[in-house]
């Protein structure tokens, strides 16, 4: 299989190699997991929903608060 622009490293290969590993511990670990642990771990792996969260307490600490009565 050929790799466009793409050159496969000893370091690719590593994090390639640690991510198997995680995912295989994740699907073991998982039927330990509450369904909150799992919502939670759910939320963690969605990069949208971590940056909307990030920027969300980023507002937070900045004191730009939107009054609950004008979001509803």
């Amino acid at each position: 299989m050929a790799i466009a622009n793409k050159t496969i490293t000893k370091t690719n290969i590593k994090a390639f190699e640690e991510a198997r590993e995680a995912v295989i511990k994740l699907e073991t670990l998982a039927r330990f997991l509450s369904p909150a642990d799992l919502e939670t771990l759910e939320i963690l792996l969605d990069k949208k929903t971590i940056n909307i969260l990030s920027r969300s307490l980023a507002e937070a600490e900045k004191e730009k608060f939107e009054p609950i009565e004008k979001i509803l």
